[in-house]
């Protein structure tokens, strides 16, 4: 508390005295002071709460041995030389690529990083009053010290909430309605597609991983039903949930028979996703019978169904993809 202040509450506690001169002299005084108490807290709420100790330091001075409290260089700036009895502590402002963020009597400044570590970008450049500031770049988000790539939502889930420098993504499953193939971490559950407001045949419901399969009579003419289910075989096959030693089996025994000596890949997802894009239909309509013969039954069935629906449909009765789905799928499938 100031003297100033201290004065003033003394000069209030005795306003109310009088009697001799000197009082009422005390009670002129305390009035004028009044229109002064704004200003006076003021300057104590804007003085009171940095400690002494932040703005000064204790120097042994070798010159008196006396033990001098110096002042502190602000930030931006370092100590230049120290107090003695007669001056006060000398600063010096921070050269380029230097800085002190805090009150200080460092000897000089502190460099500034030249570079950002793995997978970061600058977001601030390096100033006197602070350190280069970094994040992470863009796909990536702090993990405690670590950028990490952000996650993508699997099959059947969507992006709720992107992810930022410093938040992963976070991910929902779609609702009834909607659909995510998953793979992505910045895409939503979006809403199947209403083929009949396009005057389109509904060829296969969605699912929550893929939407609605629409054809035009003259795709079925043309045989476009088994091109459609092509475009979502390959995540058909990242859906189900498969031993990794009998998917690689699977590959080796019925994708890779035709060509003698070649190895196995190391990622068989996307090498049958790749053969499904280049298999011609009649490899197409075998797939589930291969399935069986490497024992992936449970699979083959599902395929089947799939396989049934898109191939019997009459190619110019709507009607038709309707009800032959209706028989072989209940409700939404989630397959």
């Amino acid at each position: 508390m100031t003297h100033a202040l201290q004065r003033f509450i003394r000069l209030c506690a005795r306003r109310s005295a009088t009697g001799s001169p000197g009082q009422e002299r005390e009670h002129t005084d305390a009035t004028m002071l009044l229109p002064l108490l704004p200003l006076i807290l003021f300057i104590i709420g804007s003085t009171e709460p940095t400690p002494t100790s932040t703005i000064t330091y204790q120097y042994d001075d070798p010159a008196t041995g006396l033990v001098l409290t110096c002042d502190r260089c602000p930030p931006g700036s370092y100590m230049l030389a120290h107090c003695s009895a007669r001056t006060r502590t000398v600063c010096a402002p921070c050269p380029p690529g230097h800085f002190t963020q805090r009150w200080n009597y460092l000897s000089r400044c502190l460099y500034c990083s030249v570079a950002c570590g793995e997978n970061q970008v600058v977001k601030e450049e390096c100033s006197p009053l602070r350190n280069t500031v970094c994040e992470c770049r863009r796909g990536y988000y702090m993990y405690y010290d670590l950028c990490r790539r952000h996650s993508e939502c699997s099959p059947g889930h969507g992006v709720a909430l992107r992810g930022s420098a410093y938040q992963n993504t976070v991910c929902e499953k779609c609702p009834r309605g909607t659909y995510s193939p998953g793979g992505s971490s910045g895409a939503a559950c979006a809403s199947h597609t209403d083929c009949a407001s396009r005057g389109l045949v509904l060829l296969l419901k969605g699912t929550d991983w893929h939407d609605n399969l629409c054809a035009t009579c003259q795709e079925l003419q043309a045989g476009g039903g088994l091109q459609l289910l092509r475009g979502i075989l390959p995540d058909f096959f990242g859906r189900q949930k498969i031993n990794k030693n009998k998917l690689v089996r699977f590959v080796k025994k019925s994708l890779l028979r035709r060509h003698h000596g070649a190895s196995v890949p190391r990622d068989p997802l996307a090498h049958i996703g790749e053969w499904c894009k280049n298999a011609d239909e009649t490899e197409l309509r075998k797939l589930p019978a291969m399935l069986r013969r490497s024992n992936l039954h449970h699979i083959a069935e599902k395929l089947e169904k799939k396989l049934n629906i898109v191939t019997n449909v009459s190619p110019c009765d709507p009607e038709s993809a309707v009800k032959s789905e209706s028989r072989t799928v209940l409700g939404p499938s989630t397959e």
